[in-house]
């Protein structure tokens, strides 16, 4: 914490002393400064900057939201089967799925789909990892 509050002040200091030194240059008469110009920044190229850097932040809050959600439901689920068998059982007949109607999925089922598409893909990757660090640990305590 520290150290970043000293890069800041002198970053702060270097930012005032490049000021006062094209300031000195401007006053002195050896820079021109341009009075009439205007930038070439329209608030359409502003909007297309802003909207996609809002889209990148909002997937990775929401892939990270889901990452971490998969990890803590892996580990309690581990928990529930060692510890609470009955609790386990019980659960497992509440979620057992059953079969609908066949129809046309709307615009927003659609989308729906999609995102559990790209949320298994995380989840299967998590659990990958997850077998990954316990296969590690596992030989790990075998030697």
């Amino acid at each position: 914490m520290t150290i970043s509050i000293i890069i800041f002040i002198i970053s702060l200091l270097v930012v005032f002393g490049l000021l006062t030194f094209s300031t000195r240059e401007v006053l002195a008469g050896k820079r021109q400064v341009a009075t009439n110009w205007v930038p070439d920044v329209s608030f359409r190229k502003i909007e297309k900057v802003v909207l996609y850097y809002t889209k990148n932040i909002v997937q990775i809050t929401v892939i990270t939201v889901v990452k971490y959600s998969l990890i803590g439901a892996i580990k309690a689920k581990k928990v529930v089967k060692e510890k609470l068998p009955i609790v386990h059982h019980k659960i497992k007949k509440v979620f057992i799925k059953k079969e609908g109607a066949d129809t046309k999925p709307s615009f927003i089922q659609k989308a729906i789909l999609e995102s559990k598409t790209k949320i298994r893909r995380v989840k299967d990757k998590v659990k990958k990892e997850h077998a990954m660090k316990e296969e590690k640990k596992e030989e790990v305590q075998n030697q």
